[in-house]
């Protein structure tokens, strides 16, 4: 019986007591673990694995990770990462301090306040005119798209029946005797009542002048123009409330200026009389 437990070294180291008249041994067709304990250099193979398994695996393993245990008790060096450097920029890059001096972060008087670059650039900026010329050219685009929607409107609300027909008010005629109880000029006396739309877009023979089977009945065409109409009506109330905050924001930002237009002028003229005082006081002394 062919068991594990029976087999020898021999058969899967050859380095350990390998006779060389074995090389007769005829070579294994294939590479596997089926069939390969009766063939020269036969070694269990693990598919997915770097390397054969033979006996003692589980040995070399163990002092594999004995190896380990004793590498991490060892005092290792701090390998220092070298700093990260662009070659096509300043090292260290980017660099650790800014080139320009921090700002004061509190004045005493109104006219350091006044003298500061970075205040008079915050205060005296153009940001606000940009933004509400932005504001006002978005506004002034959309009112080409309403016009537009109300132009199409206007034009699905003319009745294609009375185009090119006069205004002019016609009398009601009377009933001719004999006519009153006459179905037929009832009606053909009778308005339509047909909307609008479906004389301008749906077939007025109920039938499709498409061979798509998509447009093949009344039906499906006019939830198509409902759809659209409804997809129309959308696009002209997003747009509308789109000029509505577009003119919030405006205002928003016409008073933001105002506010700091004041705040200015309101530092500049107290920083006008500190230095009319020092002066003031600087001929006194004199």
């Amino acid at each position: 019986m062919c068991l594990p437990s029976n087999d020898n070294d021999a058969w899967y180291y050859p380095s350990y007591g390998f006779e060389p008249n074995e090389e007769g041994l005829p070579a294994p067709p294939f590479r596997g673990n089926w069939g390969m304990k009766t063939f020269n250099e036969a070694k269990w193979v693990r598919r997915g694995k770097m390397a054969a398994w033979g006996p003692w695996m589980e040995d070399w393993e163990a002092e594999d990770r004995a190896r380990k245990r004793v590498r991490q008790l060892l005092q290792q060096e701090e390998e220092q990462e070298p700093q990260l450097t662009l070659p096509h920029l300043r090292s260290p890059s980017p660099p650790l301090m800014a080139p320009y001096p921090h700002p004061n972060a509190q004045h005493l008087s109104y006219t350091s306040f006044v003298m500061d670059k970075a205040t008079t650039h915050s205060f005296r900026s153009r940001v606000f005119d940009e933004l509400e010329d932005s504001t006002n050219t978005l506004i002034e685009g959309e009112t080409t798209l309403r016009r537009a929607l109300g132009r199409l409107w206007q034009v699905m609300s003319e009745d294609p029946d009375e185009v090119g027909v006069g205004t002019s008010l016609v009398p009601k005629r009377e009933d001719e005797e004999g006519d009153e109880h006459d179905p037929d000029n009832r009606l053909a006396r009778a308005p339509d009542l047909t909307p609008v739309v479906h004389k301008l877009f749906l077939s007025p023979d109920q039938e499709s002048i498409f061979d798509n089977m998509q447009f093949s009945r009344a039906d499906m065409q006019r939830e198509t123009l409902e759809k659209s109409l409804a997809t129309l009506h959308e696009l002209q109330d997003d747009g509308r409330e789109y000029v509505e905050r577009l003119e919030e924001i405006r205002e928003g930002l016409g008073d933001s200026r105002t506010q700091r237009d004041g705040v200015w002028e309101l530092v500049r003229k107290k920083a006008i009389q500190e230095l009319q005082e020092v002066a003031s006081a600087a001929a006194a002394v004199s």
